[in-house]
């Protein structure tokens, strides 16, 4: 694991997780997962929209976590992803901390694979096991005020 003022990341040659409080680039995270023995790349990026389940007007929303264990818990998600699916060649995945404005990418998740349909299906399980499995809360503001959000489920452990 690596460190730096904004960054904080696991990497090895199938797998990296990240969190940062700077934009998320799709681009290296897709380029992470290319490989010339993959037929298929799946890419996912979670946006902030500008309403929720029984609030209009979300103008941003802000991410926390404990940051003794966001790492260790999302690369549980990246290494359960890649063994999980058949022909699995790389995972990547990434998360913004703190406040995020309507129309910005709040999570990228990358899968590249042999065929296509493994790389479907290896995605929707990484994004539907980080939002079940890792402790990362948030918070909206709307136009009346701001609060954490109504869409919180209980953290199973992987």
């Amino acid at each position: 694991m690596s460190e730096s003022s904004d960054v904080r990341e696991f990497r090895d040659s199938r797998h990296w997780v990240y969190v940062t409080r700077d934009q998320l680039d799709f681009n290296k995270v897709i380029s992470f997962v290319e490989d010339p023995t993959a037929g298929a790349v799946v890419f996912f990026s979670g946006n902030v929209r500008n309403h929720s389940e029984g609030r209009e007007g979300v103008s941003s929303l802000s991410y926390e976590t404990y940051d003794e264990v966001i790492i260790n818990e999302l690369s549980k998600v990246a290494f359960s992803t890649a063994s999980d699916f058949d022909k699995i060649v790389k995972v990547a995945i990434g998360h913004r901390l703190g406040p995020c404005a309507v129309g910005e990418s709040t999570v990228v998740i990358s899968v590249s694979s042999e065929h296509r349909e493994a790389a479907f299906l290896a995605g929707k399980y990484a994004i539907d096991t980080l939002k079940r499995s890792v402790p990362i809360w948030k918070k909206e503001t709307w136009i009346d005020g701001y609060d954490w959000s109504q869409n919180a489920s209980v953290i199973e452990q992987l």
